[in-house]
């Protein structure tokens, strides 16, 4: 299929169009990425310090590179008194647990787990329901809901967390732990709704998105259950409406909002200070802690031919921090990677009740209909086959 000729994505991106050469509107449009700046960064830092009881700030750590990049700065640059954080939502792998654990030693920072068992249970055994009942209807539109929406209230725990504990401020990456080339805003795309630069959707925008989320949970009568709904229903209005469930008194900050991520120097800061590892079945650093995305990527390459990393190379491109030959070259791994086709995926699987021939002959299914209906103004350009 068709991809741009300046950066890497394809026809089938929500959105796109291409110029007579080839070039998407993404990249016409682009304007380089703009950070506040470490003088202004260090200048809000001094407000929190010392206003804290013990701590002058929450900082998250997942297990990724770009979380524990954070708690790095935090504490050795910045001198901050740090309290690392961790929400156990039931979906971290391995790696994150190991990176989690080496960073905070390293550091000699405190470490707390939010983990509640009872909601784990609940998240696991819905997620089970969910994507049987997804194969039965698949949507473009619902596979990360589907797969991963017990995360959607983990800013607001966090901020509850730091409430209780006279903690002033939260600092994340964008708050949560990426950086601004790691967004997955795009894929509400398919419903025809985009967000900002910054990866923010304006109040109408969020309310179409309520409207058709909404609708794509009835199509599916999987979802009639108590238990999803109500899960549902508070993941979702958290994720559109957090400021709402806020509590005062707690600032939220995006580290990465300030200080231009550099892939470079955040791998081997990680790596050489804290002892940070990448896994060894997967060729890019990140996504490394989460489950879910393994499948999640797997499901939109099966698809649609292209996953979240060639949306972050092409940002990449477009800063020129990384070629379009460099990045053709990490997507064709990452394609191959054994991270979306071997182990993982069949671990996720086997979690899920479902064997990987379910899942393609349900993909390969809906993909007809994926290209008659959300793709059809693409359909001469592209071509439907695994």
């Amino acid at each position: 299929m068709q991809i741009c000729t300046k950066c890497i994505l394809p026809a089938t991106f929500p959105g796109i169009e291409y110029d007579h050469d080839g070039i998407c509107n993404y990249c016409h449009d682009h304007e380089p990425m703009k950070v506040r700046g470490e003088e202004k960064l260090m200048s809000v830092l001094d407000k929190y310090k010392n206003k804290g009881d013990k701590y002058d700030c929450i900082v998250p750590i997942s297990g990724g590179r770009d979380s524990s990049f954070v708690l790095h700065q935090m504490v050795r640059k910045y001198q901050m008194r740090v309290l690392a954080l961790t929400v156990d939502s039931g979906f971290i792998l391995p790696e994150g647990f190991r990176n989690i654990q080496n960073a905070t030693e390293a550091l000699g920072v405190p470490h707390v787990w939010l983990r509640d068992e009872k909601a784990i249970a609940t998240a696991k055994k819905n997620t089970v329901l969910k994507f049987q009942g997804w194969l039965r209807n698949p949507s473009i539109h619902t596979i990360v809901p589907v797969l991963n929406s017990g995360d959607k209230t983990m800013n607001l725990r966090m901020l509850r967390h730091a409430k209780q504990n006279n903690i002033p401020v939260v600092m994340g990456g964008n708050f949560i732990g990426n950086c601004s080339f790691e967004q997955e805003h795009w894929k509400r795309g398919y419903l025809g709704v985009y967000a900002d630069d910054r990866g923010a959707f304006s109040t109408r925008d969020k309310t179409k998105l309520v409207f058709l989320f909404g609708m794509e949970y009835l199509k599916n009568p999987s979802n009639f259950k108590y238990p999803i709904f109500r899960e549902y229903v508070t993941g979702g209005s958290v994720y559109f409406f957090e400021r709402l469930f806020r509590p005062n008194g707690v600032d939220s900050l995006g580290f990465y909002d300030y200080i231009y991520w550099k892939e470079d120097e955040v791998l081997s800061t990680v790596r050489n200070e804290l002892g940070w590892e990448g896994a060894a079945d997967h060729t890019t650093t990140w996504r490394i802690d989460d489950s879910a995305y393994p499948l999640i990527n797997y499901i939109y390459f099966r698809l649609v031919g292209f996953t979240e990393h060639d949306e972050m190379y092409s940002k990449m491109i477009r800063e020129n921090v990384l070629t379009r030959e460099e990045a053709l070259q990490r997507v064709s791994r990452d394609h191959q990677s054994e991270w979306i086709h071997g182990a993982r995926l069949r671990d996720s699987l086997e979690e899920l009740g479902v064997t990987k021939e379910q899942l393609d002959k349900a993909l390969d299914a809906y993909k007809e209909i994926l290209y008659r209906t959300v793709l059809k103004k693409r359909c001469k350009a592209l071509t439907i086959g695994s």
